[in-house]
C-alpha cells in the first residue's frame, strides 16, 4: 500500500461517506436533542437568558451554582461565544429543550464533515475510524449538549483542516480563514489550546516560514486577548475565575497523580472502545505486553484507591482500558512514523496535557483526544495490517454504538427523572403553598427554581435558611449536594431510580463510574446494576 502524502488539490471525499457521517450525526441528534436541560446547561442557559435582557452585559447577574448564590461574573470560566449563540437559539426555539439543540445542528455537521475531511487527507479508508470517534459514547452524548465543547468542535476542527489545505494545497485563502475559526474556537472554550500545537507543529514540519506560522498565531489568539483586556478594564473576572477553578481542583484529592492517571487512562480507552484495542492488533512484542501490563496493574493496586471500597470489576475494567490505551500510544512511538504523525501526536499530547491540567477528567473534554489516537492507529493499520481493516471497522463501530446506545439510554433515564422529580415536587408542595428548598444542582435546579422552588445557599446558612413545614430535595449522585450541619427533625421519603442496563456513566454507590467529571471515580462507564439516582425528599419538622 503506497505510503505517501496526498498534497495537491486535495482529497476526494466519497459522498457516500459525507452522506454516512451526516445521517448518524443527524441520528444521534433526534435521539437526544429533546432530553431534559441535563449538566451544566442549566449555568449556561442561565448566562444565555441574561444576554437576552441586556446584551453588553451577559454577566451582570448573581446565580447559585453549587450552594453559593454570588456574581456570575466571578463563577464564568467560559468565553463568551456560546452565551451568546445560546441567546439567539433560546429567541428562536422559545425555550424547548429540542429545538434550542437542534438549532445548533450546523456546528455538529461542520465537526463531524471536519473530522471525515482531516482523515481523509493521510487515510485511504477515513470512513471506518470517523464512524468510531462518532458513534461512541463520548461525541453521541456530549456534543448535542448545548455546552461550550460542542460549539468550540464546531470551530476548531474545521480550522484544523483548512490549515491543512491551506499548508499543503497551497491555499493562503484558507491558511488564513482557519486562524480566525482557531480565533472563534477560543472564544467558545479555552481549551480549543489543543489546536494551536497541532496546527503549528504541522505546519513547521512542512516547511511554513516561521513568521507566517507566528502570524497565524497572532490571528488565532487576539480574539481571546482582547476580550480579557476589555474584561479587565471592566473590572470583570473572567481571568481570575478561569484560575480559581484551575487552582482549586489543583488541591482536590481528585488530582492525586495516580487517580489522575488512572482516570485519563481509562477514559482515553473506554470512551475509544471501538478502537481501543487497535494498537494491540498491530502486534506488540510479548515484552511489551508483560512490561505495560505490570506497570499498569500496579496503577491499579488497592494501595492507590481512593475511594474506600473498589469493586473487582471496576478495577478489572480499569487495568483492561488503561491497559489498551497504553499499548497504543507504545504502537504509535515505535517505528518509521507515518506522514499523519506530523499532526497526530502534537494533537494527542496537547489534548492531554490540557486534560491533566484541567479541574477534572472529563468525557467532553477526552473526545478531543479520540480522533488522532484512532487516525493514527488507522494509519499503521493500513500501511501493516490492511487485510483487517474491514473487520476491524466493522467491530469497532458496532461496539461503540452499543457502549453509546447504552450509556446514552441511562443518561437519557436519569436526566428526564430530574424533570420529573421537579414536576411531582412542584404538584405536591409547591402548588400548596409550602416552600420547597433544592440542595442538588444541574438539571433539577433548573426545573425545581423554574417551578418556584429556592436554592440552598450557604451564604444564607444553608439549611438553616429552611424552617420547620418546610421541603428540601435532596439527590444522592451529585457530588456538590449541600448538606445539613447537623441532624434535624424531619420526615424523610427516600426514591430510587434503576435500570436494567448494567452500565452507569455516574456511581453514588460503591462503582467508578465518573462520565461527567473524575472526581466520581476513574471510569467513564461502570459496569453495574447499582441505582442510577436516589431522591430524598426531606419535610422538616
Amino acid at each position: 500500500m503506497a505510503d505517501t502524502h496526498r498534497a495537491g488539490p486535495g482529497p476526494r471525499i466519497e459522498r457516500r461517506d459525507f452522506l454516512i457521517v451526516s445521517a448518524l450525526v443527524l441520528l444521534c441528534g433526534l435521539f437526544l436533542w429533546g432530553k431534559p436541560w441535563h449538566m451544566d446547561e442549566p449555568f449556561f442557559l442561565a448566562i444565555a437568558r441574561q444576554a437576552l435582557r441586556d446584551p453588553l452585559h451577559p454577566l451582570t447577574f448573581d446565580f447559585n451554582w453549587y450552594g453559593w448564590e454570588g456574581p456570575m461574573s466571578s463563577m464564568n470560566n467560559t468565553p463568551p461565544v456560546l452565551g451568546y449563540l445560546l441567546a439567539a437559539a433560546l429567541s428562536v426555539s422559545g425555550g424547548s429543550e429540542f429545538w434550542t439543540r437542534a438549532l445548533f445542528l450546523p456546528f455538529d455537521l461542520a465537526a463531524a464533515w471536519a473530522l471525515l475531511a482531516i482523515a481523509a487527507r493521510f487515510l485511504h479508508k477515513p470512513l471506518w475510524p470517523v464512524l468510531v470517534v462518532l458513534a461512541g459514547p463520548a461525541w453521541a452524548l456530549n456534543l448535542h449538549h448545548v455546552m461550550a465543547e460542542r460549539v468550540m468542535a464546531g470551530f476548531a476542527l474545521p480550522a484544523i483542516w483548512l490549515f491543512l489545505a491551506g499548508v499543503d494545497d497551497g491555499d493562503r485563502r484558507r491558511f488564513w480563514a482557519s486562524g480566525v475559526l482557531a480565533a472563534l474556537a477560543l472564544m467558545s472554550k479555552y481549551n480549543a489550546l489543543f489546536l494551536l500545537p497541532a496546527c503549528l507543529f504541522y505546519g513547521y514540519s512542512r516547511g511554513v516560514p516561521l513568521r507566517r506560522l507566528a502570524a497565524w498565531t497572532v490571528v488565532a489568539v487576539c480574539a481571546v486577548a482582547v476580550y480579557h483586556a476589555a474584561d479587565r478594564l471592566q473590572g470583570g473576572g473572567a481571568a481570575l475565575a478561569a484560575w480559581s477553578v484551575a487552582r482549586e481542583a489543583a488541591g482536590g484529592f481528585w488530582s492525586s497523580p495516580s487517580h489522575l492517571a488512572r482516570a485519563l487512562l481509562a477514559f482515553t480507552g473506554g470512551l475509544s472502545v471501538g478502537g481501543a484495542f487497535w494498537g494491540a492488533w498491530l502486534r506488540p512484542p510479548r515484552w511489551v505486553v508483560l512490561a505495560l501490563g505490570a506497570g499498569t496493574a500496579l496503577l491499579f493496586c488497592p494501595w492507590l484507591d481512593l475511594a474506600p471500597i473498589v469493586r473487582p470489576t471496576d478495577r478489572l475494567t480499569g487495568f483492561l482500558l488503561a491497559l489498551g490505551t497504553m499499548l497504543s500510544l507504545w504502537t504509535l512511538g515505535r517505528g518509521p512514523h507515518r506522514p499523519g504523525a506530523a499532526l497526530w501526536m502534537p494533537w494527542i499530547a496537547a489534548v492531554a496535557v490540557l486534560q491533566a491540567a484541567y479541574w477534572s477528567v472529563l468525557a467532553r473534554f477526552v473526545v478531543f483526544l479520540l480522533p488522532p489516537l484512532l487516525f493514527a492507529l488507522w494509519e499503521r493499520l493500513e500501511a501493516e495490517r490492511p487485510e483487517s481493516l474491514e473487520l476491524l471497522g466493522r467491530a469497532g463501530t458496532a461496539a461503540a454504538l452499543v457502549l453509546a446506545l447504552g450509556v446514552a439510554a441511562v443518561d437519557l433515564r436519569y436526566a428526564r427523572a430530574q424533570k420529573s422529580m421537579a414536576s411531582e415536587t412542584a404538584e405536591r408542595y409547591l402548588s400548596k403553598g409550602r416552600r420547597v428548598f433544592c440542595a442538588a444542582h444541574w438539571g433539577l435546579q433548573e426545573y425545581l427554581v423554574a417551578a418556584g422552588a429556592r436554592e440552598i445557599d450557604l451564604r444564607r446558612g444553608g439549611w438553616d435558611e429552611a424552617k420547620p413545614g418546610d421541603v428540601v430535595v435532596v439527590t444522592k449522585i451529585n457530588s456538590n449536594v449541600v448538606k445539613p450541619r447537623g441532624r434535624r427533625p424531619a420526615n424523610v421519603y427516600t426514591m430510587r431510580l434503576e435500570s436494567l442496563i448494567p452500565l452507569r456513566h455516574m456511581s453514588g454507590w460503591t462503582g467508578e463510574g465518573a462520565y461527567y467529571s473524575s472526581v466520581m471515580g476513574f471510569l467513564p462507564w461502570s459496569l453495574s446494576l447499582e441505582p442510577v439516582e436516589e431522591f430524598s425528599i426531606v419535610e422538616l419538622l
